[in-house]
């Protein structure tokens, strides 16, 4: 079993596309994750916790299962706190890798003789796994008002240098 710290390794993945101001970033983890899964034939179990109070709560409950990946909102908890007590609780913890960059939680977690790997070091697997499909996504196509307000911004520009403004 994989248990990653979701916004820990969204953090990280700065070469995937990935970033904390998206507004879609937990989707694009779990689609990248899924990737990496298909690519690597595991069969193992893949959770990933994200805080319940920093990005926005899962639709409907607080687990959900996206591409295969089980999905855990930490609500009333930290996402941490939640993955050490999985650990903790674990039937086999020398079965569980998290994947965080939390140095505290990678010591907690090991205690427990679970297995801990730091986001950056994990993403780097998987861009070895994926080479070239490890690309950032392409950014999402503008809209029609997003079109429309370069078009005047640019317009306006051309406007100010025709008459000698800068």
């Amino acid at each position: 079993m994989k248990i990653f710290d979701g916004y820990n390794v969204i953090g990280a993945g700065r070469k995937f596309g990935l970033n904390l101001s998206q507004d879609d970033k937990e989707e694009r983890l779990l689609r990248l994750l899924a990737k990496y899964r298909s690519r690597k034939r595991s069969r193992g179990r893949f959770l990933v916790v994200f805080d319940g109070d920093y990005g926005r709560l899962a639709e409907g409950g607080r687990k959900v299962s996206r591409f295969g990946i089980d999905v855990e909102w930490a609500v009333g908890e930290s996402a941490d706190s939640l993955i050490v007590r999985k650990v903790r609780n674990s039937a086999n913890p020398r079965g569980v890798e998290v994947i965080t960059s939390d140095g505290e939680v990678l010591l907690k977690i090991r205690d427990h003789r679970a297995r801990g790997v730091r986001s950056g070091d994990f993403l780097e697997e998987v861009r070895k796994l994926l080479g070239e499909d490890s690309a950032a996504e392409k950014p999402d196509t503008p809209s029609a008002g997003e079109v429309q307000e370069w078009l005047d911004l640019f317009a306006e520009r051309e406007k100010g240098e025709e008459g000698g403004e800068r």
